[in-house]
């Protein structure tokens, strides 16, 4: 039977090999479309878009959080190119321009991923396949979130860090690509999202310990690498202050239950991907770099300590599969993969259409339709509705974003101390909505204030209750 087998492979083989790629090509498309239609638009494109659409109009970044009812909030727009790039996409096509962006978005992550995949490995169809592994690790940031292309910038860091240091003399013409490329990545990652900066930062530690002669030294290109990316940071809008963005909002979003900052379960695909990097690394541990090493443990740390950090463990894990020697293992990941994303992408292919003619928004304009948006309307919205009410023309308490309205960015107005305090039930209800003058509450399932608002159906009547927020009335 294996000689059959390995027979029709070297009649057919080419023949076999085109099929595959095919196949693999079409179910790699709709795995692509699936997450781009399902996921998109989300919560926070509707604030990229709002944002984007000021700038365009105003020719310049908000310096205060027009949105909010609290009027003189000051504020700092970190993802001014992103937020440009949604807008455009909303103009030209609507809402479903999120799908079209994400899917644009997700076809260059694949591209840079391949590309990095090409640099480790030889044969085309490894690199597609590796490429894919590191997409599929990343499928849940495939939307118009600046985080798309936040893992395209670092994969492109660590191609041109490998590159480069791949090199055995580095010549003048070299030394001075490798920090121009360095230079355009931070640049770029700056106006993009600044606070993710810290991404490729981290990739360029990993290639500083280095050992010569059995003997530890730093590596000085590298420290210079550091050193170009942070000057580069500095060339935003933002200008010094947004380069330190990150060290102004540290603890200013301590207690917020925000999904993609807690840790994984234990039981998960990602703790799975957790364990296979260490077993790979500990297995190759004399084979592999002093960078690939640093670059997998800091990885794996970060990976379980933060859940929205699990995609860095794509890198050292398509390093470590490549540096495998047993061609009979390589063999069974490459047939394990092939299969496992064929199957899953035709799976995918009619799940993919249901979500291109489905907008998610569809039930919350119809939210929008029992509030009347004028200056009487004092608007109460919770932490995920508060985008979409911005979106649609209205003042809000506040949004998915505590870490803008914390004191390192708004300073003596500071509202995220009260809003954790509301999210959490430690509020005094009555003394609050007296002290905004709340007349309509658009409120989610799991709020507490929810609660209170049932509780008081004397002073409080439901205007809209089906699937997602309710929306509530001040009764008088």
């Amino acid at each position: 039977m294996a000689d059959r087998i390995r027979r029709l492979f070297k009649e057919r083989g080419e023949l076999i090999r085109l099929i595959a790629v095919i196949f693999f090509s079409v179910a790699l498309i709709a795995f692509t479309c699936y997450h781009a239609f399902s996921q998109n638009p989300d919560g926070d494109a509707y604030f990229l878009i709002e944002t984007g659409r000021y700038i365009a109009v105003n020719h310049k970044l908000p310096d205060t959080a027009y949105w909010l009812i609290t009027d003189g909030v000051p504020t700092m727009t970190q993802q001014w190119l992103c937020c440009i790039v949604n807008y455009a996409f909303y103009s030209l096509f609507g809402l479903t321009g999120t799908k079209y962006l994400a899917l644009i978005l997700a076809g260059v992550l694949y591209g840079i991923d391949y590309l990095f995949a090409k640099s480790i490995t030889e044969r085309k169809s490894d690199a597609m396949g590796l490429a894919a592994i590191m997409l599929f690790m990343t499928k849940a940031f495939i939307s118009t979130r600046p985080y798309t292309m936040t893992i395209a910038a670092s994969v492109l860091m660590v191609y041109v860090l490998h590159r480069f240091f791949s090199e055995k003399e580095h010549t003048p013409k070299s030394i001075t690509l490798f920090y121009v490329a360095t230079a355009l990545i931070f640049v770029f990652q700056a106006n993009w999202q600044i606070s993710n900066t810290f991404f490729p930062m981290l990739w360029i530690c990993c290639f500083i310990p280095r050992l010569k002669d059995k003997k530890p030294s730093l590596d000085l290109y590298a420290i210079g690498a550091l050193g170009v990316g942070i000057v580069s940071t500095v060339l935003n809008p933002n200008g010094l202050k947004g380069a330190l963005y990150i060290v102004n909002t540290i603890g200013d979003v301590k207690g917020f239950k925000i999904a993609e900052m807690m840790s994984p379960p234990m039981k998960s695909v990602k703790m799975v991907f957790a364990v296979i990097v260490i077993a790979l690394t500990v297995y190759l541990i004399k084979q592999i770099p002093l960078w690939l090493l640093f670059a997998s443990a800091g990885s794996v740390l970060a990976s379980c300590v933060y859940i929205r950090c699990s995609w860095m463990m794509a890198i050292p894990l398509a390093c470590l599969i490549v540096m495998l020697k047993a061609d009979l293992v390589k063999t069974l990941i490459r047939t394990a993969v092939f299969f496992a994303f064929v199957i899953y992408g035709f799976i995918k292919i009619p799940d993919a259409m249901v979500y291109y003619f489905w907008l998610p928004n569809e039930v919350t304009e119809q939210i929008t339709s029992y509030i009347p948006n004028n200056e009487d309307t004092v608007l109460f919205t919770d932490f995920n509705t508060g985008n979409f009410m911005m979106f649609s023309g209205y003042k809000i308490y506040y949004d998915a974003r505590p870490d803008i309205y914390g004191p390192g960015i708004a300073g003596s107005k500071a509202l995220n101390s009260e809003m954790l305090d509301v999210m959490e039930g430690r509020a005094d209800y009555d003394e609050f909505v007296d002290k905004y003058g709340f007349n309509w509450f658009v409120v989610s399932s799991t709020d507490d204030i929810k609660y209170y608002l049932d509780y008081n159906e004397d002073r409080y009547e439901i205007a809209y209750e089906g699937y997602g927020p309710t929306v509530y009335h001040k009764i008088g």
